[in-house]
């Protein structure tokens, strides 16, 4: 009969394995070419106007009740010394009826935002493929900045009955956007400062969910809500978008 002769491994052999420093090399490797693949992206035969392309992507923003392919995702790269930047990513297709639409369709960088926070602020980022919630802090305090983005042809109007903005120095619009398409896919359209939005400390987490009509965030200064001044100072701070839209921020 046959009977298996392999010698068994001794517990002080060694085995050949890579090394840590195998190790790093191949994932700083496989690092470096993603963020590569973002550095030489073109729009046109024309390299992005991208801050820092080389930042690493650190998350990745996908609506909750749709898929990427209908309305896009968004992506967030940060840089201690630039800021954050955020990327709108679609496909050519999307805005075409369901059975003209292409499975191997590829996404490609539409819009960027260089958003106008400080640098060392970590934003909260919400997006549900039509507005864009940006929450952090710039050089007067604690903010909320609300983008519109074109997702579908049933907001069309509204986008071509905006008004342009011009350009400043940096060839950005208004709220850090730099649209890379002929057609305009994203729009600053709001931003909501409250005394409710105050207390939070650099080394407070900024936490922050929504819907399609409120925000919710955490707060340090639900004291200075109403003028009872008996409101407990930590909780929950709710915003109603729609009342927000009049200038006004519902609580």
């Amino acid at each position: 009969d046959e009977r298996n002769t392999s010698k068994p491994l001794e517990m002080n052999e060694s085995i050949d394995k890579p090394s840590d420093n195998e190790l790093e090399d191949a994932t700083t490797i496989r690092e470096s070419s993603i963020q590569d693949d973002i550095a030489l992206l073109a729009i046109g035969g024309e390299e992005i106007p991208h801050k820092h392309p080389t930042s690493k992507i650190s998350q990745i923003y996908l609506p909750r009740h749709l898929t990427a392919q209908k309305c896009g995702f968004v992506t967030k790269q940060r840089n201690p010394d630039y800021g954050t930047t955020l990327l709108l990513w679609q496909t050519p297709s999307m805005f075409l009826e369901e059975a003209a639409r292409s499975s191997c369709d590829r996404f490609k960088i539409t819009a960027m935002i260089n958003v106008p926070l400080s640098a060392q602020c970590h934003p909260e980022v919400h997006y549900d493929g039509r507005r864009l919630l940006v929450f952090g802090k710039d050089h007067i305090g604690l903010i909320i900045l609300v983008y519109h983005v074109l997702g579908t042809r049933f907001d069309q109007d509204e986008f071509n009955d905006s008004k342009k903005t011009k350009l400043n120095a940096k060839g950005e619009e208004s709220g850090g956007v730099v649209n890379l398409e002929e057609e305009c896919r994203v729009k600053f359209v709001n931003r909501i400062r409250h005394a409710g939005l105050d207390g939070l400390a650099y080394f407070d987490s900024m936490l922050m969910t929504a819907n399609e009509r409120y925000v919710v965030i955490n707060t340090k200064a639900g004291h200075l809500i109403g003028c009872d001044g008996r409101n407990a100072s930590e909780g929950l701070f709710v915003i109603d978008l729609e009342d927000s839209s009049n200038g006004e921020a519902e609580t």
